[in-house]
């Protein structure tokens, strides 16, 4: 189990719901793997319930049949702009 130093930034729904925006507008509204326009969802790439923290460089736009491929598969999906998985989840060393 990995322990950290400090407890992920969690924000509440009004504030994530603002970040989420964020996303979606740096993102152009389109999937980040597919380039899908709808059923967007906005993915943790340092899963939360591994510790990932809700903030914009910890956030990607995916389409939800992507989101829901990149949690069953993550290490098949590539990143639309730079056909990378690392894009999409971060991997954790050891």
């Amino acid at each position: 189990m990995v322990r950290h130093k400090h407890p992920p930034v969690r924000l509440n729904a009004e504030s994530y719901e603002a970040l989420r925006h964020q996303v979606l507008r740096r993102d152009g509204w389109r999937c980040q793997a597919c380039g899908w326009i709808s059923n967007l969802e906005v993915h943790h790439k340092d899963f939360r319930s591994h510790g990932g923290e809700d903030r914009v460089d910890n956030l990607i736009t995916l389409c939800a049949r992507c989101h829901r491929e990149i949690h069953r598969h993550p290490t098949n999906m590539k990143c639309l702009s730079c056909s990378c998985t690392y894009d999409l989840v971060r991997r954790r060393s050891g």
